[in-house]
């Protein structure tokens, strides 16, 4: 009787420890409202959102952080408990990742001195697949990487890697996110529908092969979904049915502008359709490209990235009259010298990303081509 006694006596302290530890767990996770990726503020101070999640590392178990990571009201806390669960290797991190696939809570994401705000979804998927919170995992493949190959930097600054990346815990991670796992997670984001939230989508169709099974879900992205960065894939397959969808997008380029050029709306798909020429550079959309030139020429504030776009478009063609066309487009910004400046140098960095031989005596023509 006196054993069973002090028997019950010794369950009951652990259950009671138990239940202490999870209230200090959830009591941080409820303070916690936004994510640091680093310990250091950019001042030299520590963030605030950095030392919670020390503290709510030190403090919880892996079943805590589960719990945490599944249901906690902060979407901040969910992120952060996350990223615990992968950090120690606990395997459950992949149950709580594809349930948590359509989580678009939006939290504050703070990385030295730049503040900006993420989704939980978002923020989960890139925590397996881009490697950037490096610090808060405590081992990065990246940064493993890079100081590998450059032993120079290493032999110079040898606590980088004993400061960013420690030798069992990159293996770890390795062990328990493969190259498999990668796959199956993007085709996961891939095929399922409505999430447009997550930025892992875009680099998936940057190297998505134009294989016929997967038009059909290209199709849904931009027609069902609204996902305008499916539109340039789509146009690999050259549909005739796609080419009034091109037009659309390349027409949008005043979307969202007031009458003096400033953003007070939506964001038209311009930049999409100029993406789309260049990967199919039909007569058809010359009109429309027409048209997006008047308006580019024209305008008060430039689009930078839009002007590069553009003549991109235009080099696809590899003809005369896209020879011509961009021979006038040029000839048309000399109205203003500003515009004439930003035009010819973004020409310049589009001829040298996809150059053409053709149009290289229009930099000659117009500026001095830069070796």
């Amino acid at each position: 009787m006196k054993k069973r006694l002090i028997f019950c006596v010794a369950m009951l302290s652990l259950v009671t420890a138990a239940f202490a530890q999870n209230a200090k767990a959830v009591l941080i996770a409820d303070s916690l409202t936004s994510v640091s990726l680093y310990d250091n503020n950019g001042w030299g101070g520590t963030p605030r959102a950095w030392r919670l999640q020390e503290h709510l590392d030190s403090v919880s178990s892996n079943d805590d952080l589960v719990a945490l990571a599944r249901s906690h009201r902060n979407g901040a806390a969910r992120a952060a408990a996350f990223r615990l669960l992968v950090a120690r290797g606990d395997s459950r991190y992949r149950d709580i990742l594809y349930s948590s696939l359509r989580d678009t809570t939006r939290f504050r994401m703070q990385s030295c001195d730049v503040i900006y705000r993420s989704n939980v979804a978002n923020y989960m998927v890139d925590v397996l697949t881009e490697h950037w919170d490096f610090q808060s995992l405590r081992d990065s493949i990246m940064i493993d990487s890079l100081l590998r190959s450059q032993p120079e930097l290493m032999k110079a600054y040898p606590h980088l890697y004993e400061t960013f990346v420690k030798k069992n815990t990159v293996t770890d991670f390795r062990r328990i996110f493969s190259q498999k796992d990668s796959v199956t997670l993007d085709s996961v984001l891939f095929f399922t529908p409505n999430l447009l939230h997550i930025d892992r989508l875009n680099t998936i169709l940057k190297n998505l092969p134009a294989e016929e099974r997967y038009y059909d879900r290209l199709h849904q992205m931009y027609y069902d979904e609204g996902y305008a960065d499916a539109l340039p894939n789509l146009c690999r397959y050259r549909r005739e049915a796609d080419k009034a969808a091109v037009i659309e997008c390349l027409l949008e380029y005043s979307k969202g502008l007031d009458k003096e050029h400033v953003r007070s709306g939506p964001k038209g798909r311009t930049n999409e359709g100029l993406e789309a020429v260049a990967i199919w550079p039909d007569p058809a959309f010359l009109p429309a490209l027409r048209k997006v030139r008047d308006y580019e020429v024209s305008r008060i504030h430039y689009d930078y990235y839009r002007i590069r776009l553009f003549y991109l478009a235009l080099m696809a063609y590899d003809d005369e009259n896209s020879y011509n066309f961009i021979d006038e487009t040029l000839r048309m910004t000399g109205r203003d010298k500003t515009t004439r400046q930003y035009h010819l140098d973004f020409f310049r960095e589009a001829y040298d990303s996809s150059p053409r031989a053709r149009y290289e005596s229009l930099l000659n023509k117009y500026g001095e081509v830069q070796k």
